[in-house]
């Protein structure tokens, strides 16, 4: 599996803004996976995107083990039919759902609680993280994350 990051405004300096999502290169099935919680095949910037790795990946793959008896340069394309997220923030939580839980067959069922858990999770295990909180500014860090989780739900 590979995370994606695919820049939302790529020619503009001060817009670092972007969107996550996976492509995963599947050995069994002969195949490549991408799942992405925003967009669909039908989406150009995402095929472009996606497409653009792929041939990247199969290119090196192609170099570098040229004399394997395993070849991907035949390995179709499949936008797998995913959850879409509600909102243009909660890519990352997607995208670590499906590293967490993607085994080729059944899609992660991705919801809002599902969202609020795994902010309580993520939140809970930097607030216990001894190197974190060592950090200059972390206290100040998670006073603003929290004061944004606040306003969202209000």
């Amino acid at each position: 599996m590979f995370p994606m990051f695919q820049e939302l405004a790529p020619h503009d300096p001060h817009n670092k803004c972007g969107h996550h999502y996976v492509i995963c290169l599947d050995l069994k099935n002969q195949r490549f996976e991408v799942l992405d919680s925003m967009h669909s095949a039908a989406d150009a910037d995402l095929t472009t995107h996606a497409e653009f790795f792929i041939n990247n990946l199969k290119e090196t793959w192609n170099r570098h083990y040229k004399n394997s008896k395993v070849q991907i340069r035949h390995f179709p394309i499949e936008y797998v039919a995913t959850t879409k997220q509600g909102n243009m923030t909660d890519c990352g939580f997607h995208t670590l759902e499906y590293f967490a839980k993607w085994e080729g067959r059944l899609v992660p069922v991705i919801t809002a609680a599902t969202i609020v858990e795994l902010q309580k999770i993520y939140t809970w295990n930097r607030l216990t993280n001894e190197h974190f909180n060592k950090r200059f500014g972390a206290r100040e860090f998670v006073e603003e994350a929290v004061k944004k989780v606040i306003k969202k739900y209000k």
